[in-house]
């Protein structure tokens, strides 16, 4: 009776999911959009809308709040441009944070005005957002006051008395502008970048525009102006060139602190901690690779490298590791099987020889007999020797871009993770890394780009993030849970290659152990909207064609490419390409196969 009732309740929440992202899609009218349903907050990624996991107490008590935030995504996907609002945004926080506030309220007025439904919806969710939040600071809550008060002015409309200490908040604040501003904002409804305008002159009468409050440079004389911006902008070459010392100063303290600590950390506890990680992540972009082509990057501060565990937190890593073993239960026998035929091939490789007739060693029982026959004859020893086996180290690249979203982000992560295991019991090190950007189509590297005037030919035009999900010096068991934050959604965007390769290449190339081997796991080119919509369309892919070419003929690193769905060999001259993504274990693990066969 219990599992009926579970069931039941089961095909309740996958029928409201389903027919909620019918509705997103309906109202997105992008048939492109897709749907997730996250443990975080909502959120528009690209293509992608976030929404809140619902469960069976909160569609029973709390449908009309998802149903609204599910139509106020929904509408900014559809009546909301990026590029426009781009435009407006400042260095100060509280006039961005207004500024957004009201824009969101012109997206659901707009669509409140469209559909009766969705003004239903969200208007209830104010009123009870309201009720919610009684205590209201003036100075903490000014971008509050703009939203609510706003969505109340365009569709004119009361939300109750738990918005009237907003809008006493705005009437203070405007004055005798209070009525005048709201009507003048409404007749641009239609119309983002003129709404934008005229809320930018407001946060500019207001003194909201500049950092400290300072009064619009617009209004000083245009000499003494011509000065300041001269002063301001050599201030400015000398901060960036101090906030570029200082960064590359504290990196220097970093990895001297942290490696202090490995050491310590050496002494105290066994042996397969992240004893050199900092030295890792703190190598500069080209080393010993030169003239990789006339490859740019429009600015690097903005770039990162980060382990795993630092994006998300334990509780979440632990149940996104799990969800990682569920999804793939059914696969795991067939990868363990050919991930014991390797470890028996390496077994057999790392196999000892015996010197016999030693004086001292382990009693050689096979000549027993002669002294039987004979007790005059000696006891004979036996001393093992070891076959010269090359310590080796491999490193896994993984392709983190939004089209390795699904089942084969999944099975690259259990490939990884099975993968590791091995070796390690094997005693050969291995690296799990991963590389994305920290947005779609670009993030702070496009806005300095648009605020310098968007020169032409920036370069490389987004943020990097390359991610340790495992370094090659951490125990395998300290390092599981970190795979399953490549289910995390948000996570997966777009993809560098050449950059990538490059950082993978030289994490190896200071490595001691004699074999480094580099496994590249791919489903396409190098995709990033934002560098390929200023630069020439193959940008990307030539620049990894080139770091490819020096990576082999360079022999340090022995690199091997696996294309799921994607023909790599055209770019890597040792490439396998799998139709089916469930074949990425088998083909794994014949490739290392192969690659430590006994020559």
């Amino acid at each position: 009776m219990l599992r009926l009732l579970m069931l039941k309740n089961e095909n309740i929440i996958a029928d409201f999911k389903k027919a909620l992202t019918v509705t997103i899609k309906s109202i997105s009218k992008n048939d492109n959009v897709e749907v997730n349903f996250v443990n975080e907050t909502p959120s528009i990624e690209g293509n992608f809308i976030n929404i809140t996991e619902p469960n069976l107490t909160s569609i029973k008590k709390n449908l009309t709040y998802l149903r609204a935030e599910a139509d106020s995504l929904a509408l900014e996907f559809r009546l909301h441009s990026k590029e426009i609002h781009k435009n407006f945004i400042v260095e100060n926080e509280t006039s961005n944070e207004i500024f957004n506030a009201v824009e969101q309220a012109r997206i659901e007025a707009k669509g409140a005005s469209i559909f009766k439904g969705i003004r239903a919806n969200i208007t209830k969710k104010h009123i009870l957002d309201l009720k919610k939040n009684q205590s209201i600071n003036s100075a903490s809550s000014l971008a509050e006051a703009f939203r609510y008060v706003t969505y109340e002015k365009l569709l004119d409309i009361d939300l109750g008395k738990s918005n009237i200490n907003y809008r006493n908040i705005l009437k203070t604040k405007l004055g005798d502008r209070y009525e005048n501003f709201f009507k003048d904002l409404k007749k641009q409804i239609n119309n983002q970048e003129l709404y934008g305008k005229k809320m930018m002159d407001i946060l500019d009468d207001l003194n909201l525009l500049y950092n400290d409050g300072k009064e619009n440079p617009k209004k000083e004389n245009d000499d003494d102006q011509n000065i300041s911006n001269e002063s301001d902008q050599k201030n400015k070459d000398k901060d960036e060139k101090k906030d570029e010392q200082s960064e590359n100063k504290i990196e220097l303290d970093s990895s001297s602190s942290e490696s202090q600590q490995a050491v310590a950390f050496e002494e105290n506890d066994e042996i397969g901690e992240d004893s050199n990680e900092s030295d890792f992540e703190n190598l500069p972009e080209i080393a010993n690779l030169k003239n990789i082509g006339d490859y740019k990057i429009f600015a690097k501060k903005f770039d990162e490298v980060v382990n795993a565990n630092e994006l998300c937190d334990d509780k979440e890593l632990e149940k996104l590791r799990s969800n990682l073993d569920q999804q793939v239960f059914a696969f795991q026998p067939l990868i363990t099987k050919m991930a014991n035929r390797l470890h028996r091939k390496l077994l057999a490789q790392q196999n000892r020889t015996w010197d016999f007739n030693m004086e001292e060693g382990y009693l050689d029982t096979s000549r027993l007999a002669r002294i039987i026959a004979n007790p005059n004859n000696k006891l004979s020893f036996k001393k093992e020797k070891d076959v010269e086996f090359k310590d080796t180290v491999v490193s896994l690249l993984i392709d983190n871009s939004g089209s390795m979203r699904g089942r084969p982000i999944t099975v690259a992560a259990l490939c990884s993770d099975i993968l590791a295991k091995t070796l390690e019991r094997c005693l050969i090190k291995t690296e799990i890394l991963g590389f994305t950007t920290k947005a779609w189509k670009g993030g702070e590297s496009r806005e300095k780009w648009i605020r310098d005037g968007k020169p032409s030919n920036p370069g490389r035009l987004n943020d990097l993030r390359h991610i340790v999900y495992k370094s090659g010096d951490s125990a395998w068991r300290r390092s599981k849970k970190n795979l399953g934050l490549l289910l995390r959604e948000g996570i997966l965007k777009e993809n560098v290659d050449g950059e990538a390769l490059l950082w993978a290449y030289n994490r190896l190339k200071i490595r001691q152990e004699k074999r480094k081997i580099l496994i590249v796991i791919s489903d396409g080119a190098p995709v990033d909207d934002s560098t390929l919509s200023v630069n020439p369309g193959n940008y990307l892919e030539k620049n990894l064609r080139e770091v490819i070419h020096q990576v082999e003929n360079k022999k340090i690193v022995e690199l091997i490419a696996i294309g799921i769905g994607h023909d790599v060999s055209r770019y890597y001259s040792k490439a396998v390409t799998i139709m089916d993504v469930d074949q990425l274990g088998e083909v794994l693990l014949k490739e290392l196969s192969e690659i430590f066969s006994i020559k």
